[in-house]
């Protein structure tokens, strides 16, 4: 098998020779060449630069043989191009502007043709497509449609969502407007990412573990099911990844979704026995084990893979993005014990 292949047989729950690999975030900043490639442009500058997109896309799979390239994005594209400002404050995070609070905010969204407004992304798509030929899978994303209307909503991230839930609680039908063109304008920026040449699609439902299990079914399971089903229409398997998501299994198993994508507070085992028959599962380091000394992280990611053995479809990751001050060393060490060969000593540097 080489690694594209390896990675969409895990998908399909299908025997591998081993479990494929990747790391959300792998494209960022704990690299020095990212720093360097960044150096001079903004955060969404070089999202928009399909050149600069590839390059930094590139840079862990050079460095370290992942079996998948995460292609260097970010989920508030689509705001963005549904007419809202976006900008990325360095030390602040994303600042969406003016926040949506009400009907009429909703009905003045754009609608948008993603090969129009975000047709860089499926350049960076095809750049990518051209340097790694087949040998590796390339996962395209979006965010899903609580996550990306709770931004548009709170205008920045948020630890409580109070606007959100107000939204959502106060004025439903305002709130599922919101989450239905949210989702309509997603399917066609997915549609768009698989037509470039993306083989996998993720959803990052980043927030959806800060509703309750019956909540997430009854106002959010529609959206993410229509958007889990439509990317499956394009004929590339669909990555459900929620932080926060041990009390959602089930019903994030029942969208549909080809994968799950799981989080360091999840137990291997119960995952296995509440959805490991039904869907392939990906995961699920905790991102700060990679600060520990190599030794350990190498005993701690051979525990991880050690506990999935008996899942049919397994995918490594981390159980959420790594973190901008991970040490390099740590980094090598983890990719060396996942993908079972050592890595040149430049990989440390």
């Amino acid at each position: 098998m080489n690694s594209r292949q390896r990675f969409l047989a895990a998908c399909r729950r299908e025997e591998t020779d081993r479990p494929p690999a990747w790391m959300m975030r792998q494209a960022g900043r704990y690299l020095p060449e990212y720093r360097e490639v960044r150096s001079g442009s903004t955060f969404l500058g070089m999202v928009h630069d399909s050149d600069r997109a590839a390059e930094v896309t590139m840079q862990p799979i050079r460095r370290y043989g992942q079996d998948a390239a995460v292609i260097f994005c970010d989920i508030l594209v689509p705001p963005a191009a549904m007419g809202m400002d976006v900008e990325f404050i360095e030390g602040q995070g994303p600042v969406l502007g003016p926040p949506i609070r009400n009907r009429e905010a909703v009905d003045r969204l754009q609608d948008f043709d993603a090969n129009d407004a975000t047709g860089f992304l499926g350049d960076s798509i095809r750049k990518v497509r051209a340097e790694l030929g087949d040998e590796r899978a390339i996962i395209g994303f979006c965010g899903a449609p609580f996550t990306v209307a709770s931004y548009m909503v709170e205008g920045q991230s948020s630890r409580n969502f109070e606007n959100t839930k107000q939204m959502m609680l106060g004025d439903p039908e305002t709130f599922d407007r919101l989450l239905t063109r949210v989702t309509d304008n997603s399917v066609g920026y997915l549609k768009m990412q698989a037509d470039a040449g993306a083989d996998v699609l993720q959803i990052f439902d980043s927030w959806g573990g800060a509703l309750s299990a019956e909540v997430y079914r009854e106002r959010l399971f529609p959206h993410v099911q229509r958007l889990v089903a439509e990317a499956k229409g394009f004929g590339v398997p669909a990555i459900l990844y929620v932080n926060g998501c041990s009390h959602l299994l089930e019903v994030m198993a029942d969208t549909g979704a080809d994968v799950l994508g799981i989080d360091w507070r999840v137990n291997p085992a119960e995952a296995i026995a509440r959805v490991g028959d039904r869907v392939a599962l990906q995961g699920n380091l905790d991102p700060c084990t990679l600060f520990a000394p190599p030794d350990v992280v190498r005993r701690e990611a051979a525990k991880n893979l050690d506990a999935f053995t008996d899942q049919r479809g397994y995918i490594f990751n981390l159980g959420s993005g790594i973190l901008p001050k991970t040490p390099l060393e740590s980094v090598a060490a983890l990719w060396e014990t996942v993908l079972g060969s050592p890595l040149p000593e430049a990989a440390t540097a």
